[in-house]
């Protein structure tokens, strides 16, 4: 598993919202992460919106002309009042008892202070066909995020996770046919995703 990269701190079945350890590297706009729990279950989110701010919400950052290096060089506490945050959609979640993974939403929320994981190609492949996932990213998007750009960049994760351009267009055919199948009577919009994502 790789290191954690987050932590939760908003929570419910629909969705995470988790502040990015200082350390870390945020995760990628129409990325997976999952949060594990101890009782071996998963959920597994895409995330669709990212956002770096102040520490205090009445408090907003402001330009001081200087390049990051000279920020860190010259006023290091600056950048420690600034804090990354990202918004996940729920789609899938593993059962604790069967091992499977379910592409529908979980029975309980991440708890606060879970740890958020970024999912490896093995991971995003398990989250594979029937791709599922899609109908409920397709017809109940996060009402904050322009859904048409977040399917692109999951069927580029997809696409990646699958040996890339050259291996990958396999698995990006199959999801493509279910969004084809979704999308139907829109083949303008459909059209529009599928060219942006090849």
């Amino acid at each position: 598993m790789k290191e954690k990269i987050a932590e939760v701190v908003e929570s419910s079945t629909r969705a995470i919202v988790a502040e990015v350890y200082p350390e870390a590297e945020a995760p990628a706009f129409g990325s997976w992460v999952h949060v594990p729990s101890a009782d071996g279950s998963a959920l597994y989110g895409l995330v669709s919106h990212i956002e770096i701010g102040s520490v205090e919400p009445s408090r907003r950052a402001v330009a001081y002309g200087k390049t990051p290096d000279e920020l860190r060089k010259e006023m290091p506490h600056v950048l420690e009042l600034l804090r990354t945050t990202f918004r996940a959609q729920i789609l899938a979640y593993k059962d604790p008892k069967s091992g499977k993974i379910r592409q529908t939403l979980p029975p309980h929320p991440a708890g606060i202070h879970s740890f958020v994981y970024p999912c490896d190609d093995d991971l995003v492949r398990s989250l594979g066909e029937p791709y599922d996932f899609l109908r409920t990213l397709a017809r109940n998007p996060d009402p904050a995020v322009p859904v048409d750009d977040l399917l692109v960049a999951v069927l580029r994760q997809i696409q990646a996770a699958n040996g890339g351009a050259e291996l990958g267009n396999e698995a990006l055919v199959a999801a493509g046919r279910v969004l084809a199948r979704l999308l139907n009577e829109d083949h303008e919009r459909l059209q529009s995703i599928l060219r942006r994502a090849a």
